[in-house]
């Protein structure tokens, strides 16, 4: 079983907590400014580094709030809730500290000593309780009195005692100080006084609402998202606002009201937040409803609904949410998965290598479907090829950077990872579908025949960092978007060529890379590795071991062919020059 997200454990047994501090509070939080806050819980007993967790997980919650509100520059708001979470927290502390001194003991010649403490342990406690009882009885408490202000210092929390949360939360901590004394008095009469049980963190939860739940979510910094994967989550974010409201406590959310979101949801039409802006998400459904537009596909639906329960199971992770009632929302899919995507056709291919925009064109712009005599060597070009012949995913194909066809054992490789180097923005960040996406694919001859190595050597002549530079970002920032609309759009380049059809899509080339593995009789984990497919499957045997040869890889990936499909016509003549400039360069250019 996997450990909880701020629950570690290191090399020598011991468990500690982590919490990660967001960039901006990392001046704020005590013990943050690293980005991470570490605890030595004292342990190595599992169970109990969960519960000691816990109590550090309810402070350190409890300062990320207030460093938030301090940042905002706002008067720190503290509810009964939260003060009797704290107070509950020192309380248990208090008491758990003082159990294990008396199970511990005098040492050896200090029993006399231990008694006189004891006495004078009494006495003080005698002078607190007429302290606490008085404060209680009148609602006057003074903050110089017996350290409490330090309390909520240690607590990571510094309120202003002229303020109506101080005497909040100073109430609280006198209601716990008379349970403390009355325990200390039993115990130092030898009598059993337990130790309470360290507050729920997930029973009173600051601004545990439907917006906190969400900010909190999407402020974690343990998790990165694509602005794809940003995308649908707004949608769902704002039905959550829009039919559960922003202040709705979390924790009261039932599962009828997750069935609710998933009604509307399972209404909406296609593209409702843009063709409507106006109206809300359920106007746009019972829109939809009155003039029978079109919908979402199941895919998209139980898309929204996993997201959606991807939040409550991550407000669980992290002792936020007591349950996820979004779970298993998904709606059943009928469908044969096989029939929803297909393979190209010889046909098909035919077609795509034989168009313009690989025979001749005016330019690779918007000229890409027009005869013409340019053939124009960039990404338009290369990535339908690259997916044909090395399985890499759009995504994969539009981010690859030119230092990422490189050599391994006299092996021409295409690296395919996320791996940074400083110089990216939000745009230029590389990513993977799956951790086994990450993987090297040697170069197919037939890439090489073509001029794909050529092709890279020039750009890194050029000093172009990307290997596609002319590739731009959509709204999202996803590279691959403007590309997937330009290929797969009926108006396009498919539309163009007369191939659109259910189940064609960019996304076809890898199917079509898989077919070819199969009938090249691949062994299955070599599949996996050219492919960057998961290892659902496999033993605890698969962790051991470096991985695959790039030779091993080359053996293989030289046996995929595609019959009755001829590229011959696109294999670089050295004598002649392959165009890769601008739209700007190609005046004059007389490129094949």
């Amino acid at each position: 079983m996997a450990l909880d997200p701020r629950l570690v454990r290191r090399k020598n047994g011991g468990y500690a907590f982590r919490g990660w501090v967001p960039t901006e509070l990392r001046e704020l939080v005590p013990g943050g400014r690293s980005g991470q806050k570490w605890i030595s819980l004292g342990t190595t007993n599992r169970a109990e580094a969960q519960r000691r967790a816990r109590v550090h997980s309810v402070k350190f919650d409890c300062e990320l709030n207030i460093a938030r509100t301090r940042l905002r520059g706002e008067a720190v708001n503290v509810s009964k809730a939260e003060a009797e979470r704290w107070a509950g927290t020192w309380l248990h502390q208090l008491l758990a500290k003082d159990e294990q001194q008396r199970r511990n003991g005098p040492g050896v010649g200090q029993a006399e000593e231990f008694e006189d403490q004891l006495q004078e342990a009494d006495y003080e406690l005698e002078r607190l309780e007429k302290y606490v009882r008085q404060a209680l009885r009148t609602g006057k408490m003074e903050n110089d009195e017996y350290g409490l202000p330090k309390v909520y210092t240690a607590d990571g929390v510094e309120l202003n005692p002229d303020t109506s949360a101080w005497k909040l939360a100073a109430y609280e901590f006198m209601k716990s100080s008379q349970v403390a004394v009355k325990a200390l008095q039993a115990r130092n009469r030898g009598d059993v006084s337990e130790t309470p049980q360290p507050p729920a963190a997930v029973a009173h939860v600051t601004n545990c609402s439907v917006d906190g739940l969400i900010k909190d979510y999407l402020d974690d910094p343990t998790s990165t998202r694509t602005p794809g994967t940003l995308k649908t989550y707004r949608t769902v974010f704002r039905a959550m606002r829009e039919l559960l409201g922003a202040d709705t406590d979390i924790n009261s959310i039932h599962r009828t009201d997750c069935e609710r979101i998933r009604a509307v949801i399972i209404r909406l039409p296609k593209n409702a937040t843009q063709r409507f802006p106006k109206l809300s998400l359920l106007e746009a459904a019972n829109l939809a409803d009155e003039k029978n537009l079109p919908r979402l596909g199941i895919a998209a639906v139980n898309n929204y609904l996993n997201n959606l329960s991807s939040l409550f199971k991550w407000g669980v992770k992290t002792w936020r949410v007591t349950r996820n009632p979004a779970e298993g929302l998904a709606i059943t899919d009928t469908r044969n998965q096989r029939e929803l995507r297909h393979s190209f056709t010889p046909y098909h291919l035919q077609a795509i290598f034989n168009a313009p925009l690989y025979r001749g064109c005016r330019d690779d712009e918007d000229g890409y479907a027009r005869l013409g005599s340019h053939v124009i060597r960039r990404g338009r070009f290369w990535v339908p090829l690259l997916s044909l012949w090395t399985g890499m995913r759009l995504g994969e194909c539009c981010q690859l950077r030119t230092d990422d066809v490189t050599s391994y054992d006299g092996v021409n490789v295409i690296l395919i990872n996320d791996l940074a180097d400083g110089q990216e923005d939000e745009t230029d960040r590389k990513r993977v579908k799956t951790e086994a996406g990450r993987r090297f694919v040697p170069v197919h001859p037939e890439l090489e025949r073509i001029g794909f190595l050529d092709f890279v050597e020039r750009q890194r002549l050029r000093k172009e960092r990307r290997l596609f530079p002319e590739i731009v970002p959509d709204s999202q920032g996803s590279l691959s978007g403007t590309f997937s609309k330009w290929f797969n759009d009926k108006r396009r380049f498919l539309g163009k060529l007369g191939l659109v059809q259910d189940g064609i899509s960019f996304h076809s080339f890898r199917h079509n890379y898989r077919d070819a593995l199969r009938e090249a009789s691949i062994p299955l984990d070599c599949v996996r590795a050219l492919g960057g497919w998961r290892r659902d499957s496999d033993g605890e045997e698969a962790i051991y071991g470096n991985g695959h040869r790039a030779e091993t890889l080359y053996n293989h990936i030289v046996k995929i062919n595609y019959p009755k499909f001829d590229l011959s016509h696109l294999y670089l003549d050295k004598k002649k020059e392959c165009f890769t400039g601008s739209l700007s360069d190609q005046v004059g250019s007389n490129a094949s």
